[in-house]
């Protein structure tokens, strides 16, 4: 277990970080606090303050995704917060299902406003009373906008800490298509923005058609992740809206030939959830493990400072960060007066992937010594070759990751053959794969028998074959398991 640094206090690090597999919880709830991602004393529970390391790291998935977004023709927006209840209420489902998770404004200072308004728990019904304005014919389709925002659910459950919140940070995408075909094609579109976005986190993922779509949509597929203790966490939604939205808030398009019909929409989004999925599947019991890609520091240069020679190894150190700097990496060189091992402790708990270490002894011998964060591997580098030897260690750092993330998520899954066997898989805190035959009751009636959750069942399978744990054909890859 990692020690406590006398340089922190006692309200930034606890005595010794729980072990990863001991109690994930704990660990867990101490990384977020002591690696500065979230501050969860405001006094209101479920709104968190994101600290500035922490945002920063969330900050990068954004731009990541949003590059990705603008590159297949999203374009980026910004609707407001306050939702009149009469857009809410147009398509019933959608509120329905809202309806005990919505924070209403009621004054406008002292006044009572003639109409509450919702603070919006997702956009569709403020986007698409204006997309009725904004698409007349097939000349104004597709339309594919996006936007990086907040939005607010009143959880009546547990909350938890970037997994179950009542303040969300996420991005959402709405687009409108002629054809119920372009809209399926939207979908796959989405989905593969999304399995980019999480090659570059480093996350692994089941992708899964799900019983319990979101409010107003056809259908739904959604990304899954395994957590430490055998919890699937689900990760973001692909949804498939059909003229559900359309339909109520009259959003028509004339075609070519003069005639008339609603648009067919998707929406799909990611959240914080990102945040929280990066720090359980990468972190170990020193702290985070960031990936490369999205790290705010990917090297930082610790110099080994001695009062004879000081001012020489730092001046060397300020000359190498610089000449790295030009590299593009985001590099910072810690010039604390503080020990070495407290900045060694602090950049672990942090995450940064590489550490270089540079002293006296180093400059003599004209090298440096580097440290991977992922394996903890040191070695000696010859200081001229040292560009070389950071360029493909980031490379494969985020690559190892991944492969390494991967492995460990499918041995979370655990083939069975009938309720016994998938009731045994969770207990061992996995996640269970059956045949399944298709029939929603079969599912609902699994959920009770072993008190988990039908998480759904695989979007890309082929040729599923078997005999489903009802005794019925199997038709699809289902999934059970516990979930946050």
């Amino acid at each position: 277990m990692a020690k406590k640094q006398p340089e922190k206090s006692e309200e930034e690090t606890p005595e010794a970080l729980t072990a990863k597999k001991e109690e994930f919880s704990e660990w867990y709830h101490q990384i977020i606090k002591v690696a500065d991602i979230i501050d969860q004393r405001y006094p209101f529970q479920g709104f968190l303050v994101y600290k500035p390391y922490g945002y920063e790291i969330f900050d990068r998935m954004l731009r990541i995704l949003e590059d990705m977004l603008a590159k297949t023709g999203h374009k980026k927006v910004y609707f407001p917060a306050l939702i009149p209840e009469r857009l809410l209420g147009k398509e019933a489902s959608h509120i329905a299902a809202y309806h005990d998770q919505v924070f209403w404004v009621t004054k406008g200072g002292a006044t009572d406003l003639v109409e509450h308004a919702a603070l919006r728990p997702t956009s569709e019904t403020v986007m698409y009373e204006m997309l009725h304005l904004w698409i007349r014919s097939w000349r104004d389709l597709p339309v594919k906008i996006h936007q990086s925002t907040t939005v607010w659910r009143y959880e009546t459950g547990h909350t938890r800490p970037l997994i179950r919140d009542r303040e969300i940070l996420w991005n959402e995408t709405h687009t409108s298509h002629a054809t119920a075909e372009e809209a399926a094609a939207q979908i796959k579109e989405g989905i593969r923005i999304y399995q980019e976005l999480f090659k570059a986190l480093a996350i692994p993922a089941i992708w899964l058609n799900v019983a319990d779509v979101f409010p107003g949509a056809e259908s739904a597929v959604e990304p899954y992740t395994i957590f430490p203790d055998g919890r699937g966490l689900e990760m973001g939604s692909v949804n498939n809206l059909g003229q559900k939205f359309s339909k109520p808030f009259d959003v028509k398009f004339k075609r070519a030939d003069g005639t008339e019909d609603f648009v067919y929409q998707t929406s799909y989004g990611v959240s914080e959830r990102l945040l929280a999925a990066l720090v359980a599947v990468h972190g170990d019991d020193k702290g985070l493990v960031l990936p490369p890609e999205i790290a705010p520091i990917q090297v930082v240069i610790v110099p080994i400072l001695f009062e004879k020679g000081k001012e020489t190894v730092l001046e060397h150190a300020r000359h190498l960060r610089d000449k790295l700097v030009q590299t593009g990496w985001r590099i910072h060189l810690d010039e604390r007066e503080i020990s070495a091992g407290a900045k060694f402790y602090d950049w672990e708990l942090r995450g940064v992937p590489i550490r270089i270490e540079i002293g006296p002894r180093d400059i003599e011998r004209k090298t440096v010594v580097v440290v991977r964060r992922d394996t903890g591997e040191k070695v000696a580098e010859i200081e001229g070759k040292i560009i070389s030897r950071i360029t493909s260690l980031l490379t494969e750092i985020q690559s190892s990751l991944l492969a390494r993330a991967d492995a460990y998520h499918k041995n979370k899954i655990a083939p069975a053959k009938s309720v016994k066997e998938i009731a045994a898989a969770l207990k061992k805190g996995m996640i269970a794969q059956f045949a399944w035959c298709g029939d929603i009751k079969c599912a609902a009636n699994t959920e009770k028998e072993v008190d988990a959750h039908f998480l759904g069942y695989e979007w890309s399978e082929k040729n599923v074959s078997g005999v489903c744990i009802c005794g019925k054909p199997a038709v699809h890859t289902g999934y059970v398991g516990k979930t946050y």
